[in-house]
């Protein structure tokens, strides 16, 4: 029989649905995006962009490219005939565990040019690993020196984009019809891949490359 009481249940479910319409509209008070994170997030959007485009540019013609010519450069090696250019590892580290054995450094790419007497350089990243190692050990290791003689992996480097070696023929023969071969530094037994760019901020916005005249490097 009806009391005329109310029951406890129907102001607990007032109170809930109070609660809930307070928390729709709530979530639909959004906050607004601050004008300094906007600007921040277009200037990035914009340098993208535009290191984007001017990273194509350092694309030259490969095609245009003679290598008839050997040219001398002052880092203490040359663009043989014959080849686009090379790649220099001066200090790189070495790490075996075990049967494992590593190797990274960083390092430069230089390119011969269509332009007489300029070469285009890039800084680069470098790793290589194998499994030719018997021990657990780190050290400097010896200066790391490879030829370039495929315009394919010269285009690539100078785009900015990665060159694994699994993707070419390597020899450690300097008149073999190689793509790329290793001078010094390194064994056959290796893959290795090399990256352009010194850092994160190269994968970001592109590499830089310089052209600078050949004597000079």
């Amino acid at each position: 029989m009806y009391s005329g009481a109310p029951h406890a249940g129907f102001g607990f479910d007032e109170h809930t649905a109070s609660i809930a319409a307070h928390s729709n509209s709530s979530k639909d008070k959004t906050m607004p995006i601050p004008i300094s994170v906007r600007l921040c997030l277009a200037t990035l959007l914009i340098l993208a962009i535009g290191a984007t485009a001017s990273h194509a540019d350092t694309a030259w013609n490969t095609d245009a490219i003679a290598t008839r010519m050997n040219i001398a450069t002052s880092a203490g090696h040359d663009i043989p005939s014959g080849a686009f250019g090379f790649v220099v590892i001066n200090r790189p580290r070495e790490v075996t565990l075990l049967q494992l054995r590593g190797v990274a450094g960083s390092g430069q790419v230089v390119l011969r040019t269509d332009e007489k007497g300029m070469c285009l350089t890039l800084p680069i990243r470098f790793v290589a690993g194998d499994f030719g190692g018997d021990s657990i050990t780190g050290h400097l290791a010896e200066p790391i020196h490879m030829v370039i003689k495929s315009r394919d992996v010269a285009r690539t480097l100078a785009k900015g984009r990665d060159v694994v070696s699994d993707s070419y023929s390597v020899s450690n023969q300097i008149h073999s019809d190689a793509d790329i071969v290793l001078q010094s530094g390194l064994e056959e037994t290796f893959g290795f891949v090399i990256n352009p760019g010194r850092n994160i901020l190269g994968d970001i916005f592109g590499v830089w490359a310089d052209r600078t005249p050949c004597h000079r490097l």
